[in-house]
């Protein structure tokens, strides 16, 4: 039998509902385009220079590396193909290179989670809890920094939450296809979206409503399709060409070490399945916050909640909402990186005949903005015949960035938030 969590969200919404959702997220993604003229950072240059900016569609799909020297499986992991594959379209029917257009689609998807948000929670809560728990997505730190680059992760989110209002809501059979195809794109945008999925199919177990896991099977595996077509690729490159990061795990951990305690493995019974994906399989380095960016609407949820149970809260939201804006104010509409002045200092190097180095992982990075001038070292011993090194980012081998510096004593910097150093004998 069909069972509800909560009523259909988005039923009967009122006008006034629907203007502060159309308000708060339209102010949210305006608020994202400030600044969007800054270069890309780090991972946005990345998949610009080799899953956007380039001849063939199919790149947005991550088939191969656009740099000889930088091996597929290093960077694969940074393709969102959902955005990769809309600002393909737009590289290749328009050509632009322009910051500002490719920032469109994840800002206007993270003013729109702000939107949906608060519209759904002012219908289920109130006013009061549905724009505290709207002001919360919106100004949260890591969703505002995420939101505001070529990254999928406000898209993902977006993509998220639209599928787990039609999960809740009624089902009919075109709603559970726009449930597969919602959750199908949440996952093409990241691929860890895929937690969506778990946790709706987790709900159905926790109610034990097995009835309704046949009705849901043709949306999963319309999600799964879509997801698979995606991403498909980039996890078979990652596990057959060694892309994971090392294991950071060791026998040296603590509750490992306490491994033969009976209450250590029943303390964790709850958590242990998660725990031991997310630890063992996926493994540290691919644990970043911001990939679990899809459950801040859920965190809003909670925020909503207890506004509505102790109206009191109301304030104090509001007030930490401001001071979240707040303290982003300072560097907001900096360059994360000085890439076009590394581009510009590469190409008056290389014009002036000099040999311009930049040390191995950097050319990724610098290819969004300048593809050719210069020549990648991979080991000290190479520095011998640079005429000048120009050191992008932090993602380099860092004994042959000291010796450089040992090499070259003048230097010039060119500033940014992780400013650029050209090194020069």
């Amino acid at each position: 039998m069909r069972t509800q969590a909560v009523p259909p969200p988005l039923a009967g919404v009122g006008r006034v509902r629907v203007a502060i959702g159309v308000a708060l997220g339209a102010a949210a993604a305006a608020a994202y385009l400030i600044g969007s003229g800054r270069v890309f950072g780090y991972d946005s240059a990345v998949t610009f220079a080799n899953f956007i900016a380039t001849p063939n569609l199919l790149d947005a799909f991550a088939i191969h590396s656009q740099q000889a020297t930088i091996p597929l499986a290093q960077i694969a992991g940074n393709d969102h193909v959902l955005v990769s594959l809309w600002s393909h379209l737009i590289y290749s029917l328009t050509g632009t290179r322009s910051e500002v257009v490719y920032r469109l689609l994840p800002a206007i998807a993270a003013g729109a989670t702000a939107g949906v948000t608060a519209a759904v929670l002012v219908e289920r809560f109130g006013v009061a809890a549905g724009v505290s728990a709207g002001l919360y997505v919106a100004t949260n730190p890591m969703f505002v920094e995420n939101s505001r680059d070529l990254r999928g992760y406000s898209v993902a989110t977006l993509f998220g939450l639209l599928a787990t209002i039609v999960f809740f809501g009624k089902w009919t059979r075109w709603r559970l296809v726009l449930y597969g195809v919602l959750l199908g794109l949440a996952i093409a945008a990241h691929a860890y979206a895929g937690l969506v999925l778990v946790a709706h199919l987790l709900w159905i177990v926790a109610r034990r409503s097995w009835g309704d896991l046949p009705r849901l099977a043709p949306a999963w595996a319309l999600a799964v399709a879509i997801a698979v077509a995606a991403n498909g690729y980039i996890l078979w490159v990652d596990v057959t060409q060694h892309g994971f990061l090392p294991k950071q795990f060791t026998d040296r951990f603590p509750l490992w070490a306490l491994r033969r305690e009976r209450f250590v493995w029943v303390a964790l019974a709850l958590v242990i399945a998660t725990a031991a994906a997310l630890w063992l399989v996926i493994e540290p380095y691919y644990l970043y916050p911001r990939f679990f960016i899809f459950v801040i609407p859920g965190v809003a949820y909670l925020i909503a909640g207890a506004v509505k149970r102790w109206k009191v809260l109301a304030p104090v939201v509001m007030l930490g909402a401001v001071a979240a804006a707040v303290s982003q104010v300072p560097g907001y509409t900096d360059d994360p990186l000085a890439l076009r002045q590394a581009a510009a200092a590469v190409q008056q190097g290389d014009a002036a005949g000099k040999r311009v180095c930049l040390i191995h992982s950097d050319e990724q990075v610098l290819g969004a903005y300048r593809a050719s001038g210069f020549t990648v070292v991979t080991d000290a011993s190479q520095l011998a015949s640079c005429d000048e090194v120009v050191v992008v980012s932090w993602a380099i081998e860092i004994p042959v960035r000291d010796e450089a510096a040992a090499q070259f004593q003048k230097r010039t910097v060119l500033p940014a938030e992780y400013p650029t150093v050209v090194l020069e004998k």
